[in-house]
């Protein structure tokens, strides 16, 4: 695109570009406006993507006057102090910094006028998030390309140092996966850095741009997915790329290896639990960049703010360990200025301080195996790592479920579960504290929910504790505590006598004896149906003093054996009290894995997270030496990597429902079949939500002062009684039906509900123009229960069509349907004596006001007997709410097809 002179104007670009950063600075404080426009006009007419120095050319280490306050880099043994002072009064410190920030944002003008170009607007994932056009990333041309298509939502972005260390960038398109793959290319990229899912809470976050299996081309660029190393927190993939079109003399050039680093644990909305995992992360992927690649591609979904606060962690860990100082404002206000949004919300940048007052206080964390061995004997570390290990007290509130009364029998000792990660049961209506266990869910190397830490069963807790094994398809028992007849009883059942309860059964099947341990298998099966569950137990009260260290890493391989039917369940560990034996074999299980994969092991993160999520494990730093000392005899050729390997489960979008995003965050724990059927739940719920607010449009259309109105059938709603929440106004697209019944009377007598029914359900009436609906007489049949979705308590969620399944008699519902059952049949009644109530009010209104235009509608519509099913937009032709309905009808299909979205307006973070 250049005009005639081409080389000047490369000259003067290539100039402008060095010095361009200074006058931007210098026009935040009220430069010249004139000068800052031709420099950034300079860009519009390169030739070349613009040449990059390599340092720097702006000083934001330098203090900086904002209003009347001066800010500055803080010395690290002074950080801790310094963010105290901001989280003092409700975080106030922090809001007036933020808000400096914001506001100096917002005063800059920035051009982005290549976003804005009709022809890139939709490479765009949201519409207020834009690339800056004097750092934005600029394509090169392709061959037998007409026009110079340069564009992609991305900046060069500092890093600590070092000038354009990062991309920053959203999460790509599917219009823009080529454009991504050559940006990976042309700038030599060797890392990328991934911190969103593809879906969160239902909402598209970002598209898959990399094959699933095999080979994916996208435009000039082929990609293979080599291996993938599923984790805890985060996931590493090893993609080849091969470009498709160089020419001959660059065949030696044409392939490469890329590294994806993707983070599946940061929260849709807020910022992670604990700064632990995030810290290990930035620095490992940051680590594994070459010395001679391009820069770290960051992304998230919008690529401002999880893609912000990763590059400002970098920067920061960097500059603790170069210079002992922090300036998490000095720098985060350099590089807003490169790309917007960068940090996106106070919570974030709130969440940067205290992960770096982690990170000074804990110091490295990963060792090498010889670091291992030298510091187990170190008595100082070992007691100062205890101490922080130990940081977290928790309060009242942490451990509000096991301090109630109903639950504190429950309890063997003073180790609590903490709220956010103790196991729960399947609760018993009506029974408080139901649902309560003494046990906790603990990471390991591969899942987020790869053990359960529980204390030794009680008497009346033992039908709990087969209770959880089999909710949670656990499929493998570790038992670490010795038996006594007193206390610590046996709580499995002998091959006489099995274990019953209202839903299940254990049976014993054999056991074999081990050299230090002992093997029993057991089988646990449906009362209501055939499915079972098979369990084997490992018994080893002498752990962790085994005979020798390698008896037990024998065990820890033992114990990760899958049986053939394996369903990936977690791992339940059991000792005395659920504490220092059990959480040491989830410890040393995980390190031994970390150090295969990776040759280092942060035993400091796994014994922190331990504590912070069972508070009391830890009982000295004896504890924490044990799992050293066994940790520094770790075999070689342990081959429990490939024992434990994973695959992700990728869901799309219209599978992955609210409720199941905990879970598939968790590597995909969750069976396809039982996502569909969550689905159809879903979809269902809705449905039925939906005849509650056409109701009262239906009861205006069919009734009048003089009509007489027959009474309706008390199973025609059936409202379900404990649902996820859903959205109460969800899209209606021009085809949906939505059965309507019909309205009761002052006389309606409740219905009682004797069995289920196979009734079909009425045929709805399909889309008609308002002047066309035909007035037919039906009667309403009951609806079959059949068609309720329910899950019973083994979690294989059932969905039932009335078209395909014979009804069920009374001898085929447990008490937890009838219960079930009868609470609809209240929830019923009470419907019916809302809407009896209802249309009386109705029918006086109409009396009092004498609205002709509405009388006009009644009196049309008297001759017509209820309706079976209307849709919202055609019911009551001439009323202006219908009017107002179909338009907001419309909106939103016509917004369900708009791919760009306001990242700021839907509350996206990142």
């Amino acid at each position: 695109m250049s005009l005639g002179g081409g080389g000047s104007l490369k000259l003067a670009s290539k100039s402008s570009t060095m010095t361009e950063p200074l006058v931007r600075r210098k026009s935040q404080r009220g430069g010249n406006w004139f000068t800052r426009k031709c420099f950034h006009a300079a860009y519009y007419y390169l030739d070349d993507p613009p040449h990059h120095p390599n340092a720097p050319q702006v000083d934001w280490e330098v203090p900086v006057k904002i209003g009347d306050e001066i800010r500055a880099a803080v010395p690290v043994n002074e950080f801790a102090k310094h963010v105290a002072s901001l989280h003092a009064d409700g975080d106030i410190g922090f809001s007036r910094e933020y808000e400096a920030i914001q506001n100096e944002c917002i005063s800059d003008d920035l051009p982005c006028e290549h976003s804005q170009h009709p022809e890139n607007k939709r490479k765009n994932r949201y519409l207020n998030i834009t690339a800056y056009d004097h750092s934005r990333v600029h394509l090169h041309p392709t061959p037998g390309q007409k026009k110079n298509l340069d564009y992609i939502n991305a900046n060069f972005i500092d890093g600590y140092q070092k000038s354009h260390a990062f991309i920053g960038t959203q999460g790509p398109l599917p219009d823009t996966f080529d454009c991504f793959w050559r940006m990976i290319w042309e700038q030599r990229v060797a890392i990328i850095v991934m911190i969103t899912n593809l879906v969160e809470r239902g909402r598209r976050k970002c598209d898959m741009y990399w094959p699933k299996d095999g080979v994916e081309t996208y435009g000039v660029i082929q990609v293979k997915l080599v291996e993938e190393e599923v984790m805890s927190t985060y996931t590493v993939r090893t993609l080849h790329i091969k470009h498709l079109k160089l020419k001959k003399k660059k065949q030696a050039n044409m392939e490469k290896i890329v590294y994806q680093y993707h983070y599946t644990n940061w929260p849709d909305h807020g910022t992670p639990d604990h700064p632990l995992p995030v810290l290990n992360f930035v620095k490992k992927s940051s680590a594994a960049n070459p010395a001679e690649a391009g820069p770290i591609v960051v992304h998230c979904s919008a690529g401002v703010g999880r893609t912000g606060t990763y590059i400002v962690l970098d920067a920061m860990l960097k500059q603790i360990q170069q210079k002992s100082i922090v300036n998490v404002f000095g720098f985060l206000r350099h590089i807003r200025a490169q790309r917007n949004f960068l940090v996106q919300t106070e919570e974030q940048y709130i969440f940067l301080h205290d992960a770096l007052v982690e990170a000074i206080a804990s110091g490295e964390t990963n060792l090498m195996s010889e670091q291992v061995q030298e510091l187990k004997n170190s008595t100082p570390y070992l007691e100062q790592q205890y101490k922080n290990i130990i940081q977290f007290q928790p309060k009242d509130i942490h451990i509000a479920s096991a301090m109630k009364q109903v639950n504190s029998i429950k309890n063997r000792g003073a180790i609590f579960p903490i709220e956010g990660s103790r196991v729960h049961l399947t609760p018993k209506p009506g029974e408080d504290g139901s649902d309560y266990i003494n046990a906790s869910w603990l990471h390991g190397f591969r899942r987020l929910r790869d053990f359960i830490v529980t204390q030794h069963p009680m008497t009346h807790t033992i039908k709990d504790f087969w209770q959880m094994v089999w909710d949670h398809n656990a499929q493998t028992v570790v038992l670490l505590s010795s038996l006594d007849e007193i206390n610590f009883a046996q709580f499995w059942p002998d091959e006489a006598t099995p274990i019953e309860s209202d839903h299940y059964r254990v049976k014993y099947l054999n056991k074999m004896n081990k050299s230090d341990y002992v093997s029993r298998d057991f089988v646990i099966q449906s009362i209501q149906d055939d499915y079972e569950l098979t369990v084997k137990m490992l018994h080893c009260p002498s752990w962790p003093e085994m005979t020798n260290p390698n008896s037990i890493y024998d065990f820890i391989v033992d114990v990760h054996e899958r049986c053939q039917d394996y369903r990936n369940g977690p791992i339940v560990i059991v000792d005395r009290y659920g504490g220092a034996q059990a959480c040491t074999f989830c410890a040393i299980s995980s390190l031994a894995i970390e150090m295969e994969y990776g040759n280092t092991a942060n035993i400091y993160q796994f014994a922190k997270l331990y504590h912070n999520k069972r508070p009391g494990v830890w009982t000295s730093s004896e504890d924490i030496r044990v799992i050293y000392n066994i940790l520094s005899f770790l075999p070689e050729n342990l081959s429990l990597l490939k024992r434990t390997a994973l695959r992700t489960e990728f869901e799309d979008v219209t599978t992955a429902t609210p409720d199941l995003y905990s879970k598939i965050c968790s590597n995909g724990n969750v069976p396809q079949q039982l996502q569909q059927q969550q689905l159809l739940l879903l979809q269902q719920q809705q449905k039925l939500q939906l005849q509650l607010q056409s109701q009262e449009q239906a009861q205006t259309a069919t009734t009048t002062k003089t009509t007489t109105t027959p009474t309706p059938n008390t199973n025609s709603i059936l409202m379900p009684i404990s649902s996820p929440t859903v959205d109460p106004s969800p899209i209606i697209t021009s085809n949906t039906t939505i059965p309507q019944p019909p309205p009761p009377t002052a006389t309606t007598t409740p219905q009682t509900i004797t069995g289920i029914s196979n009734s079909p359900l009425p045929t709805p009436i399909s889309n008609q123009s308002s002047s066309s609906i035909t007035t037919t007489t039906t009667t309403t049949n009951t609806p079959s229960m059949s068609n309720l979705t329910h899950t019973n308590e083994n979690f294989n969620t059932i969905t039932n069509n009335a078209a395909d399944v014979p009804s069920l008699d009374n001898n085929d519902i447990d008490d937890r349907q009838q219960q079930m059952l009868a609470l609809i049949q209240q929830q019923t009644q009470l419907q019916q004596q809302y809407n009896t109530h209802h249309y009386q009010q109705q029918q006086q209104h109409e009396l009092e006001n004498g609205n002709n235009e509405l009388q006009n509608v009644l009196n049309a519509a008297a001759t017509t007997t209820t309706p079976i099913a209307t849709p919202i937009a055609t019911a009551i032709p001439s009323s202006p709410t219908t009017t107002t309905t179909t338009s907001l009808v419309n909106n939103n299909t016509n917004n369900n097809n708009v791919a760009a979205t306001d990242a700021q307006n839907l509350d996206i973070v990142g």
